[in-house]
């Protein structure tokens, strides 16, 4: 009945929200002497505001923060018209009522049955209680000693890698991308893609709608289609009240190919990734190639993915192949159906457990108040906190919003650092350099708690490539300071003041 009431409400609002216009500023004469345009206006002024109301209400009923309340009400408040259209596009709860009839495996979260079952030494590791928890709380498998993880910093490292493994396949190939452009880079991979679907492989490519439909050339994916590339869209975005997902999106970057090989990270398949945009040039980002039996949880996630959209379930072999490699390995995913706010909770958990360091690298950074605190508590507990974040970002709004978090954690003693000039699209999270997670999950509300993300998260010798990596790129940045800082002029200030407030939406 909500959901009915909803949709009503909102068709009756914008027929006459276009009535209106049409009565107020096309020549209708005989029209305006039937029926006064003021009369219009007022009707859908009071409709408007009893839809604010009831939108309120209902805001006011959630059992959640109060952060997460008050920039709606506000809008409710000041703007009923401007309010209710937002929160119909950006406030509203994924459907996971439709997807316990139409998706039941999802619902039941019977995917976790396709996990290595595995029983981890934890009780010896300096991070066993991190691995304990991650466990706890998503019933996903810890590796041990079985999984190979390397660093790949750059699409210089990445592409290439990538291309060679696809390259060996001599199975079936998974691929799955936030952002899939048919460009230059892009077609350098599905041209792969394509001619091993010719070869005989079982090949699927699932990209996401709103970050990529714009970008992919029709023609050509026909083309990969007529080849045999099995093609998924997730969620296609079309803007009206009957689509309540259209704010959420798979944001998710992760490739599985022969259940040999596996790939996580930041890195989508497009030009500027491979530093061929002239807006960018050098585009700073960083993968990770996996292999072992943590490769079961990267294609346990595309499975699912792949189920969600077609309500198909792929029975593909696992290869059992155990590379040496000591250490700790998982792979968590999170998104609004059924794992909403659990990498959050990790990286709270990770943060809370750190007792030297606490290494961030974020495109974009918006603190909620709990993760906020919890950086505040590690500096006073002696922990040295260090962030890094672009220099140059890819949008002025996601800038300023950066931007308007540095003098709180520069009052605490937080460093931050700019990536000199460049843009850095990494998504790294590393405690007392021993455990580190490293996938898509940028550190906002938006990857914590709207998108559907995956991470891999590692205690080993590949940890410490990372570190190194870190501090490199810090040699490259600039330092920001909190007296100069607290010296910027009273317009920046303003703006920051002003994207913070709405921040939280982004």
């Amino acid at each position: 009945m909500k959901r009915i009431f909803f949709v009503v409400a909102m068709v009756i609002a914008v027929l006459f929200i276009y009535t209106v216009v049409i009565v107020q500023y096309m020549n209708f004469s005989s029209i305006r002497n039937i029926i006064p345009s003021g009369i219009f206006v007022l009707v859908l002024e009071i409709i408007m505001g009893l839809l604010a109301i009831f939108i309120t209400l209902r805001i006011l009923f959630k059992q959640t923060y109060a952060y997460k309340k008050s920039h709606w009400i506000l809008l409710m408040l000041f703007n009923p018209l401007m309010g209710i259209l937002l929160y119909f596009i950006f406030a509203r709860d994924f459907r996971t009522k439709r997807l316990e009839k139409t998706r039941p495996m999802i619902a039941n979260k019977d995917f976790l049955k396709y996990e290595e079952p595995t029983k981890p030494n934890l009780d010896d590791s300096d991070v066993g209680s991190i691995f304990k928890f991650i466990h706890h709380i998503t019933s996903r498998s810890v590796y041990e000693n079985d999984t190979y993880v390397e660093l790949l910093n750059n699409g210089d490292e990445f592409f290439p890698r990538l291309i060679d493994e696809m390259n060996q396949a001599k199975d079936y190939i998974m691929m799955e991308f936030y952002i899939l452009k048919t460009d230059t880079t892009g077609k350098m991979v599905l041209d792969v893609l394509k001619d091993k679907a010719i070869q005989g492989l079982d090949v699927y490519l699932l990209y996401d709608h709103f970050g990529s439909e714009k970008y992919v050339q029709k023609k050509y994916l026909q083309d990969l289609k007529n080849a045999g590339v099995k093609v998924a869209v997730f969620d296609p975005q079309e803007l009206s009240p009957l689509n309540t997902n259209v704010n959420f999106r798979n944001h998710r970057k992760a490739i599985v190919i022969d259940g040999k090989v596996g790939f996580v990270g930041g890195m989508n398949l497009a030009d500027e990734y491979n530093h061929l945009s002239k807006k960018f040039g050098f585009w700073r980002d960083s993968h990770v190639l996996i292999k072992g039996n943590g490769v079961t949880s990267i294609q346990n996630v595309f499975i699912k993915d792949w189920y969600y959209v077609l309500n198909e379930v792929l029975e593909k072999p696992l290869d059992k192949t155990i590379e040496l490699f000591e250490g700790l390995f998982t792979v968590v995913e999170s998104g609004p159906d059924y794992e909403n706010g659990l990498i959050k909770d990790i990286y709270l958990k990770m943060i809370n457990h750190a007792k030297k360091s606490i290494k961030i690298v974020t495109p974009y950074l918006i603190i909620e108040p709990e993760m906020m605190l919890a950086m505040k508590i590690a500096v006073q507990s002696g922990v040295k906190v260090q962030i890094l974040v672009p220099g140059l970002s890819d949008t002025k709004t996601a800038g300023f919003a950066t931007r308007s978090y540095y003098e709180a954690l520069l009052s605490f003693g937080v460093e931050i650092y700019e990536y000199k000039d460049h843009f850095i699209h990494s998504k790294i999270l590393v405690i007392d350099d021993i455990v580190c997670s490293l996938g898509s999950v940028n550190f906002d509300p938006r990857s914590f708690h709207l998108n559907f993300e995956v991470t891999s998260i590692f205690s080993n010798k590949a940890t410490l490539d990372v570190v190194h990596s870190f501090n490199q790129d810090l040699e490259k940045s600039v330092k920001i300071d909190r007296e100069s800082w607290n010296k910027r002029g009273l317009f920046v200030r303003l703006a920051q003041g002003l994207v913070n407030l709405f921040s939280p939406l982004f």
